[in-house]
């Protein structure tokens, strides 16, 4: 009894314990856990910070390189037949030999032309640049989960907003369905009703499905499985202005001082211009220093110890190599590396000029976006109470459905675009606050 009872509270435990924690998370979701969701988990996202840990293995072998290098050898070796002896230096023929040799040798670069300091601040370069690269992925992947989250909220609404005005027309076709019935109505207006509630139909189906195309680039871009019943929460009804922007280069300075696909470009640049400079370093000659120990031992000449100890041997030299030609390898690894070099600036310069441009425009969709939703919530406004005046007088007889289906699809049309201008307006300024560095990131 004392068990069950343990069982059942374990049980409860583990319930309550569940329902606090990813139940809720998976049913319901907003526009910060769907970012932060992707910052984790979205394909790009992982590659990027893949790329950045590869480049500071990169960067620490650079640096590694200014160390000596140590290694040992180790072997034993048979000969039989006419054979050199390992002693005396001389041949003999028809002999069994068994020999081997052991030694331990290091090197040291000297001087290479400042190649490899220059190979490891190229590297360094290299490495910030991938690192504004990972974090410019970030900033894209927050913007497209924040574009396809507001896009999936404007179908979810069209969705709702369709929704209701099939329910309308469904009340008109079956109050005009018994007058049919009782001989009261017109045919043409009659089945000019079941067409257009056949067409509505058609249109939330259709609403339908765009949302559900929304709803799959989102879970997408969030890198989780796809679940039609989540609950998205909503914004807002309008936007509100996070920055004090009001002109495209204050926003434009503020984009390029926070931002980083400009930075990432210049460290690029950076990085290409040492890697020049690590090119030009083959000109000069390279000196090494090499020392070692090495000991021998012969089969059958004494205790294998005491040889080892009485054969060791000590070198030390150094070595100067003089590039004089090498099938103009360096040349044209020059020429590359300057290649690499104007490509770099010109991309940096490419990405200064697509982002004022690009800043420019944002402001403006924003003011556009603004305006067109202001003229439509007028506009529905207006269509509203002709719709309204134009159902009391087909109710009453007064027009005929060809008057009453113009007043209804004004309305229903207007009403959807409204829908659409209210999430296009959030849209927009947060894209504006995105290139004002005020879209919030978990670094």
């Amino acid at each position: 009894m004392v068990d069950n009872i343990r069982y059942l509270l374990y049980c409860l435990g583990m319930a309550f314990g569940l329902a606090g924690q990813p139940a809720i998370a998976q049913d319901t979701l907003t526009l910060e856990n769907c970012i932060r969701l992707a910052l984790q988990q979205n394909l790009e996202v992982q590659q990027s910070r893949i790329r950045t840990q590869s480049q500071a293995i990169e960067m620490r072998q650079a640096r590694h390189n200014l160390l000596p290098d140590l290694n040992a050898n180790l072997g034993h070796y048979f000969e039989v037949g006419r054979a050199i002896d390992p002693e005396t230096n001389q041949y003999l023929n028809n002999v069994t030999n068994r020999y081997g040799g052991q030694g331990i040798n290091s090197s040291l670069v000297l001087f290479d032309g400042l190649r490899m300091f220059h190979n490891i601040t190229q590297q360094a370069y290299a490495y910030r640049a991938t690192q504004y690269d990972e974090q410019y992925a970030k900033e894209q992947v927050a913007l497209s989960v924040t574009t396809a989250y507001i896009q999936a909220l404007a179908a979810r609404d069209v969705v709702a907003q369709v929704d209701s005005l099939v329910a309308v027309t469904r009340r008109q076709v079956e109050r005009r369905t018994l007058l049919f019935e009782q001989g009261a109505e017109a045919p043409a207006d009659y089945y000019d009703l079941k067409g257009q509630y056949a067409n509505d139909l058609n249109n939330l189906n259709q609403a339908r499905v765009s949302f559900n195309e929304q709803l799959t680039t989102l879970f997408q871009l969030i890198n989780r499985p796809y679940n039609g019943n989540v609950r998205l929460v909503s914004l807002q009804e309008l936007p509100l202005a996070s920055g004090s922007v009001h002109s495209g280069d204050a926003l434009y300075q503020a984009a390029s001082e926070r931002l980083s696909i400009i930075k990432a470009a210049e460290q690029w640049a950076e990085q290409a211009r040492f890697g020049l400079k690590a090119a030009r370093s083959s000109y000069f000659p390279s000196l090494a220093v090499r020392a070692g120990l090495s000991s021998s031992y012969i089969h059958g000449n004494g205790a294998y110890i005491d040889q080892v100890r009485d054969r060791i041997g000590q070198n030390l030299g150094f070595t100067l190599s003089i590039p004089i030609f090498n099938r103009l390898q360096v040349r044209n690894n020059v020429a590359q590396a300057k290649l690499n070099l104007l490509d770099a600036e010109n991309v940096a310069q490419t990405r200064r000029n697509e982002l004022q441009q690009t800043t420019s425009q944002v402001l403006f969709n924003l003011d556009a976006a603004k305006t067109e939703y202001k003229n439509l919530l007028e506009q529905v406004e207006n269509y509203a109470e002709s719709f309204r005046i134009a159902e009391v007088r087909f109710n009453a007889g007064a027009i005929n459905s060809v008057e009453y289906l113009i007043a209804k699809n004004k309305l229903d049309n207007a009403s959807a675009n409204l829908v659409i201008a209210r999430y296009r307006w959030h849209l927009r300024q947060r894209v504006v606050d995105y290139y004002n560095g005020e879209m919030a990131l978990d670094h």
